[in-house]
């Protein structure tokens, strides 16, 4: 018998597909009902696997639901890695001293970093993934810590240097998060409001149309942010 201590890591999801079924099932219903309203029975049947299943690869649920975190991370890093790469990579040249980067690549970066983000909220894979980090914004458990430490503050940091460099601030001020945040959230606001953002536009659904409608919508907002004082031509 598997002991705990040899249980496959999160890297060996794709070569077990028992393991894979448990985690999508954890990250649906953990995202509609939260750790407390889904039971282990509920889980492996959503799985359809053994309900002893959920024992042999995580130990318990909780193993499960921290697991989902892990495994939301590693999706997340999937869908966004060629654009992620290549950002830093160029923080890592631009902080060697030999190619700063000005404020037009700066902006430059952030609309592909935006144009990448709202492609990702339009696909209707990013709706479970959304649902689940929702539940921990509301209520916070253990999971938020490894998907905000292992995704969502990497992201944040990234935007705010390139934000501070735009607005010629300290990417630590005050105002310069703020800022990142209220960028972060104009994005974010096509997928937690969807339904509102299909009435609003009286679309039927998103589809290629409307992704590339919403992806135009990235350098709009990325030209709002401006230093005090500078105003639009």
């Amino acid at each position: 018998m598997k002991t705990l201590a040899n249980q496959p890591s999160p890297s060996d999801v794709r070569n077990d597909g028992t393991r894979e079924r448990l985690l999508l099932a954890g990250l649906d219903l953990f995202g509609q009902y939260g750790f407390e309203g889904v039971s282990t029975r509920k889980l492996a049947e959503h799985a359809d696997v053994n309900l002893q299943a959920i024992n042999y690869y995580f130990g318990n649920k909780r193993g499960l639901y921290n697991a989902v975190a892990d495994y939301l991370i590693e999706r997340l890093q999937k869908r966004v890695g060629e654009r992620r790469t290549m950002v830093l990579e160029r923080f890592a040249e631009a902080q060697s001293g030999t190619n700063p980067i000005d404020a037009p690549e700066a902006r430059a970066i952030l609309v592909q970093v935006a144009e990448t983000m709202l492609t990702l909220f339009a696909d209707d894979e990013s709706a479970v993934w959304v649902r689940y980090m929702v539940r921990e914004q509301a209520e916070p458990t253990e999971a938020f810590d490894r998907v905000y430490i292992g995704f969502m503050q990497p992201m944040l940091a990234a935007v705010r240097y390139l934000v501070g460099i735009v607005l010629d601030d300290d990417p630590l001020s005050e105002r310069v998060r703020l800022r990142t945040l209220s960028l972060i959230g104009s994005l974010i606001i096509y997928r937690v409001g969807r339904a509102t953002v299909l009435r609003e536009m009286g679309w039927p659904a998103v589809g290629p149309e409307q992704v590339v409608a919403i992806r135009g919508i990235a350098t709009d907002l990325v030209a709002g942010i401006r230093p005090m004082g500078e105003t639009s031509l």
